[in-house]
């Protein structure tokens, strides 16, 4: 909005006018002649000095300060103001000043001289205000002052479109007349160019204003879409998830420009958020911790769904104080962003902004969420490309071992029947003692290899028996030894329980079976020592541990140690062993867990109690089925 400032002056009275007819002026029509000829010099300059100023600024409101004092000055006005015209709101505005006191005035164009004289585009000259009835006397009523003469000029461009008006009050030396008229007209005219000018000035700095902020949107979008393509790049050649994190994680924060960033995900069955992937500050630290899903201003924005600007963490109660000092970094200001997929929940975080910035801002917050879509739909197709593969792997095998239990049908069959010849030869007693020892382990083999292909096909039917534990264990380190022997590893028992457990004794044999065998790959290189505890728990629970002496599990796949195909440095095997082992102790509604670091890796499977089954051991075809 534009406005004027109103200016006062006042002049003593002239001199008495010359004697017309006098040949010879005497000393007083002299004096007077010249006071008036200094009057018309001073106007004079007054003109040119408006005319140099004019043309000396475009700031308007500077413009009107010089033009209201130089104005009263050369109509000899005891005060002067100019009103602009506001064309939207069709009223003239104008501020007046007096002394200290600076009024705004807004007129309606018509109303009042000052606003008919904008409206008719014509000069109002009037001897005195109170007999017009256009005068509006409540301004005169309100600050005391005395209207009499008043002269209002319509300040107009070379199109004739009225720009504002020049209103002067009260001449000092009486009444406003035509020569003050045709001087003010001069002086409008200088006016409206100088406002004219001062406006288009105005109006190109705006618009150069808002194309510079339109270049700075612009340049705003271009780097998000590149930040976008580049993420988008990413997810679809990122081979792991860990790689995917990384990559998108590294664009996201150079986005913001945060000096750290991190990516939590919940974990399927705790419910807790590991950091899997960090950039900046201490990502090596970091990477191996875990936060509650109630804990952190992350747990609060993965478990709420809702974005969280927190630009002073020292202030915030929600802020974890604990994983700063384990880590070592401390940030200052925290922008979280919940990610959301079908089948889990997670954060990004960004920490810091980088230096030289105050605080993240909204804008970096509606960015940061439209990136954070991104990655959970990044993660979304990775889950899926990574289940798919599995399955595909899963089918593969089982189809592999279909093939292999075909083929080794026909040579048991073979031994199952030369078995049963060796005990119509001489020794009888020797014989059928080694036909049902080698028939046992041939009934091993055969729920072994049977385990492996319903695991494939993810047949879940369990087998509860009685079981009495010491003889179960006795037979089976029996049977572990022999193998151990080869390798120099000493398997011991410690059977702390000795008496008896419901459970399928064949799944059980082959979680055993495989915990002892991954104990044996992790012990090859030179000899160990394996060692089986069982122990019954407070509650009733059988809990059965398998520890060896190795060189410990690696942290780059201790998480996914019970994974599908989660192996590390085996020469042999194809990563499922762990996997079955967590899916038949699940089966029986146990629990499996680890423990490891180097020189010890304790295994510790607990299964719960079980109440005797309504049938007897006699009768095989029972079953127990859990889905």
């Amino acid at each position: 909005m534009i406005f004027a400032i109103a200016s006062e002056r006042r002049f003593g009275d002239d001199a008495t006018g010359m004697a017309e007819g006098m040949n010879h002026p005497t000393a007083d029509e002299y004096a007077s002649l010249v006071g008036k000829m200094e009057r018309e010099s001073a106007k004079l300059r007054v003109m040119q000095e408006i005319a140099e100023l004019l043309g000396s600024t475009l700031d308007m409101d500077e413009l009107l300060m010089i033009m209201v004092g130089k104005v009263s000055a050369i109509m000899e006005a005891d005060r002067t103001t100019i009103y602009l015209l506001d064309e939207e709101r069709r009223e003239l505005w104008a501020r007046a000043a007096e002394g200290a006191d600076v009024r705004e005035i807004r007129l309606p164009l018509g109303r009042g001289l000052a606003g008919e004289a904008a409206a008719s585009g014509k000069i109002i000259n009037i001897a005195d205000a109170y007999q017009d009835p256009r005068f509006d006397a409540e301004w005169d009523r309100r600050t005391g002052y005395r209207t009499r003469s008043i002269i209002c000029m319509p300040i107009m461009n070379h199109h004739r479109r009225t720009l504002g008006v020049i209103e002067c009050l009260n001449k000092v030396s009486g009444v406003f007349t035509k020569e003050d008229e045709s001087l003010l007209a001069s002086v409008a005219t200088q006016a409206a160019v100088a406002i004219e000018n001062s406006q288009l000035f105005l109006g190109m700095v705006e618009k150069n204003i808002e194309l510079m902020d339109a270049q700075e949107q612009l340049q705003r979008k271009i780097r998000e879409l590149d930040v976008l393509f580049e993420i988008a790049h990413v997810a679809a050649t990122a081979v792991e998830q860990d790689e995917l994190l990384h990559g998108v994680l590294a664009r996201a924060m150079r986005a913001v420009e945060a000096e750290a960033a991190s990516i939590l995900l919940a974990d399927e069955v705790t419910g807790d958020l590991h950091f899997r992937a960090a950039v900046g500050g201490e990502p090596e630290a970091i990477k191996h911790l875990k936060i509650g899903i109630n804990q952190g201003i992350c747990g609060w924005v993965a478990r709420h769904g809702k974005p969280q600007i927190v630009n002073n963490v020292d202030e915030d109660p929600r802020h974890s104080h604990h994983i700063s000092e384990q880590v070592g970094y401390f940030p200052r200001s925290v922008l979280a962003v919940p990610l959301r997929w079908d089948d889990g929940i997670g954060a990004l975080e960004l920490l810091n902004k980088r230096e030289g910035m105050a605080s993240f801002t909204d804008e970096d917050l509606r960015f940061a969420t439209l990136i954070a879509g991104h990655i959970s739909t990044a993660i979304a197709q990775a889950h899926h490309r990574e289940r798919r593969a599995k399955q595909e792997r899963l089918s593969t095998v089982g189809q592999f071992l279909s093939g292999v239990l075909h083929d080794i049908k026909t040579p048991m069959t073979i031994i199952s029947g030369t078995v049963e010849l060796m005990a119509e030869e001489e020794d009888h007693d020797k014989r059928v003692e080694l036909k049902e020892r080698i028939k046992k382990q041939l009934e091993r083999l055969a729920a072994m290899t049977g385990e492996t292909l319903a695991f494939a096909r993810g047949d879940r039917t369990l087998w509860i028996r009685k079981v009495y534990l010491a003889k179960f264990f006795d037979d089976l380190v029996e049977t572990l030894r022999e193998d151990l022997a080869q390798k120099n590893i000493a398997l011991e028992l410690d059977l702390r329980d000795r008496g008896i457990a419901f459970f399928d004794e064949y799944k059980l044999q082959r979680v055993l079976h495989n915990l002892v065998r991954n104990a044996a790959e992790a012990l090859s290189d030179g000899g160990g020592r394996c060692r089986i505890i069982v122990d019954r728990s407070e509650s009733g629970a059988l809990i059965i541990e398998v520890e060896d002496d190795g060189p410990g599990i690696p942290s780059t796949i201790r998480d996914r140690i019970f994974e599908s195909f989660a192996s590390h440095g085996k020469t042999h095997g194809i990563g499922l062993g762990l996997a079955v082992v967590k899916s038949l102790v699940e089966d029986h509604g146990g629990r499996v867990d680890v423990e490891s670091e180097p020189g010890r890796t304790v295994f510790r499977v607990e299964i719960p109690p079980r109440e005797e089954p309504a049938y007897s051991n006699d009768s095989p075809n029972v079953s127990s089925r859990l889905s």
